[in-house]
């Protein structure tokens, strides 16, 4: 089959990690709807995190996603944050959050970012040297579709989003973003 797709992006993809809520709930990705059994030691938790979940095993050993990239945005709004912590077999890639901010912070001139901008510049190695993986599996970025553009980290101290009719409560509110001398 040909897509003439390179890869996909999941975003938000610790939610596809997370156990089920509650066993009253139907729970597609489950073992018992994945495997058609229950995992030993499956009894978990509301929403935590599992080693290897079963959608995630099924997506990274799809025989016709094989050679594909496959990108994690490693957290979800429920706040579990998986940088270089996701489960991986081997194959995924993530978005590298640390990385965003390390750098905006740089830049913006904040005190005591040098060492950890040279990190950055090598892939912040330490963080993704647990489970075999290499500093390419980290997509580093400084910005994306749901912040700040690079413009608007140069021109604006806070938020600016006026224009959309959200009165400014849509996205992030931590931008390190420095207006170099935009008059507003």
């Amino acid at each position: 089959m040909e897509m003439h797709v390179d890869g996909f992006r999941f975003d938000l993809t610790p939610i596809l990690t997370r156990a089920c809520r509650s066993s009253a709930l139907l729970c597609l990705w489950d073992s018992v709807h994945v495997y058609g059994n229950r995992l030993d030691g499956d009894l978990l938790t509301t929403g935590t995190p599992l080693s290897s979940p079963p959608v995630l095993d099924m997506i990274s050993n799809d025989p016709l996603l094989q050679g594909m990239k496959l990108i994690a945005e490693a957290w979800d709004c429920g706040g579990l944050y998986q940088v270089g912590k996701f489960p991986h077999w081997g194959i995924w890639f993530e978005w590298n959050g640390k990385y965003r901010d390390i750098v905006r912070q740089f830049i913006k001139g904040t005190h005591g970012f040098s060492g950890a901008f040279a990190e950055c510049l090598c892939g912040i190695p330490n963080l993704y040297q647990q489970g075999g993986r290499k500093p390419w599996n980290s997509i580093n970025f400084i910005c994306a579709h749901d912040g700040f553009t690079l413009a608007d980290l140069v021109m604006y101290n806070q938020k600016h989003n006026l224009a959309n009719g959200e009165d400014n409560n849509d996205g992030e509110n931590h931008n390190n973003s420095w207006n170099c001398g935009q008059v507003l």
